[in-house]
């Protein structure tokens, strides 16, 4: 009996033996396929041995699982890095007569739907073709400057850094096992410092005061369970039953009311910014949410998100790290229209790369630049032609913040921690509190329009009020071209002025009369 045990033990541990064998072995050949195609000519591609137990290796460059090489030499590499979510697993092969990396292939990650999918997307892993590799490799935010920078995707900055991180483990190895070169050691994680790691409570701040508040205890709070619909600006609908505290409840327990606040800024630990204004404060409740469909929050969520029914994806804050009280905010007296092409005609585009697409660009700050005044208390408005409306701080916007102007959904605002379904697309004007500045294509979305000589005619009346101009019986309205010249308006036939759009030129009509072509603003006087 006793016999038969063992001999079972035995054939147990040969059977275990076989199958983490054949396992293994099935991996590497999978592999193998996927090198083949980075080297089509190569005669013999061989998995390197236990090169995860050198020492060097091990203690410098953790993240190497596997080699292999590639007729003679090791060329490839299986690194793996811990991302946001999980470890993400990259092929990365290299030229050794041009020391360059041939390319990288993801093979396996769990990063979360939405945000970091987008690394095993082409148009990334592009980016890391004939990169030398004598150096390790540099994520950027936005601009390439030097060789080995990498631009990240957009509102995946973890993601991306992991996949530099096991790129540059990689190179690392290879410099090492083929050039004989010692380079600096690579981590198997994200620092922590790259984003952060508060995933525990978040920080409610006001003129005079704050209050960090622990997620385990927004369940004490009075709670709101409801079912909501998130709708990303790309259409996308997502039904979800929530539950969480309003910020009104949370605010009462603090001895503070809501409603004598202007508006909430809340800021993600992403970097994402939406500030909610006092009209949709008063027609929604600010739902702090720490459970989703009766489940707690994902960690890549925590610490709470926001649920605000009836308003679209960009006021649906998540990771939120901060909420911000305004007392005041400057009230908008808009005192100028511009035509955007007009106005930033000397501005020269930035070609920004987003989710793939490299489009042409305005940086708003250089727009900002134009004005006469901005003031730094106001808001940053953006409407787009389906309605929505989003406000950004000035401060915000100055920095690395563009106006998408060619491609899909253009206008479009876009920025580095900008997640795609959240952006004002197809815009149709934005505004500081003096100046408003206008897409004719997309405003005759919005407005009354009339046929002018083959041209969709905006009524005037409707452009100016839309964005955001109100004026009193005795104030004059002035139209300014780009080289100066200017047409009082008859404020008695107002309803009888048009504009037409052609060819990135605005011009200027009184029924069906040009008056004016290259239109640059419309201006109180």
């Amino acid at each position: 009996m006793k016999n038969r045990k063992f001999y079972i033990i035995i054939l147990g541990i040969i059977l275990a033996v076989i199958g983490c064998s054949f396992i293994l072995n099935n991996t590497a050949s999978q592999e193998k396929l996927k090198i083949k195609a980075f080297y089509p000519e190569a005669q013999k591609i061989k998995l390197v041995k236990d090169i995860a137990d050198d020492t060097f290796v091990s203690l410098n460059l953790p993240a190497v699982k596997r080699a292999y090489e590639v007729d003679g030499v090791i060329k490839a590499f299986v690194v793996s890095c811990v991302g946001y979510v999980g470890p993400i697993e990259v092929l990365a092969a290299l030229d050794d007569e041009s020391d360059e990396l041939k390319g990288i292939e993801i093979l396996n990650h769990n990063e979360t739907v939405g945000y970091a999918e987008h690394v095993e997307e082409n148009w990334f892993l592009e980016r890391f073709k004939g990169i030398g590799a004598n150096k390790y490799l540099n994520l950027v935010v936005l601009d390439k400057e030097k060789p080995e920078d990498i631009i990240q995707v957009t509102g995946a900055t973890v993601s991306s850094q992991a996949v530099v991180n096991a790129v540059n483990a990689a190179i690392g190895a290879y410099q090492y096992k083929v050039r004989g070169i010692e380079m600096e050691k690579v981590p198997d994680v994200v620092s922590q410092e790259i984003w952060e790691n508060d995933v525990n409570s978040f920080v409610i701040n006001w003129d005079g005061g704050s209050q960090r508040i622990d997620t385990k205890k927004l369940k004490d709070f009075e709670q709101l369970d409801m079912s909501v619909v998130l709708i990303n600006t790309t259409g996308t609908k997502t039904p979800m039953k929530v539950k969480g505290p309003s910020l009104r409840t949370i605010l009462e327990k603090q001895g503070l009311d809501l409603s004598k606040f202007e508006g909430v800024g809340i800021t993600g630990r992403d970097g994402y910014y939406t500030m909610i204004d006092r009209e949709k404060l008063e027609a929604n409740e600010v739902i702090l949410v720490w459970e989703v469909d009766g489940k707690e929050l994902k960690e890549e969520e925590k610490p709470v998100r926001v649920a605000l029914p009836n308003e679209m994806g960009p006021y649906w804050v998540k990771m939120v790290s901060s909420i911000d009280l305004y007392e005041q905010i400057s009230p908008k007296e808009v005192d100028k229209v511009y035509m955007f092409d007009a106005l930033t005609g000397d501005i020269e585009p930035y070609y920004y790369e987003y989710y793939g697409s490299k489009d042409k660009s305005i940086e708003i700050g250089k727009i900002l630049n134009k004005f006469d005044f901005v003031d730094e208390k106001g808001f940053f408005t953006m409407a787009a032609s389906d309605g929505l409306i989003k406000n950004e701080t000035i401060s915000i916007v100055r920095q690395r913040y563009f106006i998408k102007v060619d491609g899909e959904n253009a206008p479009m605002n876009i920025a580095p921690n900008f997640k795609l379904g959240m952006n004002v697309k197809e815009m149709t004007h934005f505004s500081t509190t003096k100046d408003a500045v206008i897409f004719p294509k997309s405003m005759e979305k919005v407005v009354r329009t009339k046929e002018i000589q083959g041209q969709q005619g905006l009524f005037l009346e409707d452009v100016l009020i839309t964005s955001g101009m109100i004026w009193e019986e005795d104030i004059a309205l002035n139209v300014v071209n780009i080289d100066g010249s200017e047409i009082l308006l008859d404020l008695k036939e107002l309803s009888n002025y048009y504009i037409t759009y052609k060819d990135k030129n605005v011009y200027l009509f009184h029924k069906d009369t040009q008056l004016m072509e290259n239109v640059l603003r419309i201006e109180k006087r």
